[in-house]
């Protein structure tokens, strides 16, 4: 987790307290809000002003006044086999949620579909989003996700896998086609280089004042906190 950012778990309550701790610590963007299905999807937005869509999911607690952190929102993915013929479905937001894809060939044309739905219509960033076990455990469906992307990247010369900071940037500093080859902050690369900060983190038990009564595991190469780090003590020193 970088400090750019925040996600959550998805069924965590997100609302105003989040966002005042997430712009008391500087951090650029959110992504755990979830936008319901729509055609088109929505772009990122920031919390400036109201959000272009209603507050979505039984769980979900939205701000209710302004904040400056941009919003990553989570568009719902369309999972329906055919989207020619068949009735409604509710989408899902979390790929690893949407119950119906069982095979690789199933991933392989759920991501066509919706790569189709953002591309062609007003061209928001395609967000995918699931755990890294569901690829683990499913070879199958690994298989497909990187065979997609590597028939994506050779059938159009304007589409790019980027992260959500570069999407940000893009937004706040647009390029065309022609010049976004020579866009600096796209031409970042993830490379590990050096040894890891530590081969085996330290294991530390920690508390909060925050949520009472709880034992939390946390894993760091660096020295274990006071407390388990929380909204109103993001660094676990214990100082609010």
């Amino acid at each position: 987790l970088h400090h750019s950012e925040l996600i959550v778990p998805a069924d965590s309550e997100v609302g105003s307290n989040q966002f005042t701790m997430m712009e008391e610590q500087a951090f650029l963007y959110d992504s755990t809000i979830t936008a319901p299905l729509s055609n088109p999807p929505l772009w990122p937005y920031t919390m400036y002003f109201r959000m272009p869509h209603r507050c979505h999911g039984n769980l979900q607690h939205c701000p209710t006044r302004s904040h400056a952190v941009w919003e990553m929102v989570m568009n719902e993915l369309d999972r329906r086999e055919d989207p020619n013929f068949d009735e409604y479905l509710p989408g899902c937001a979390m790929v690893d949620s949407c119950s119906n894809i069982l095979t690789g060939d199933q991933f392989y044309n759920f991501l066509n579909h919706n790569f189709d739905r953002h591309y062609d219509q007003n061209r928001a960033p395609l967000g995918l989003y699931f755990h890294a076990a569901w690829l683990k455990n499913n070879p199958e469906f690994l298989d497909a996700f990187l065979y997609w992307i590597d028939e994506v990247l050779e059938k159009y010369n304007d589409v790019y896998f980027v992260t959500m900071t570069q999407v940000i940037q893009w937004i706040q500093n647009p390029r065309t086609v022609s010049e976004v080859k020579n866009f600096e902050p796209w031409r970042e690369k993830c490379s590990v280089e050096g040894p890891p900060a530590c081969w085996v983190p330290h294991s530390c038990k920690l508390t909060s004042k925050e949520v009472p009564g709880e034992t939390i595991n946390l894993q760091t190469c660096v020295r274990c906190p006071n407390n388990y780090p929380w909204v109103n003590d993001p660094t676990g020193d214990g100082f609010f």
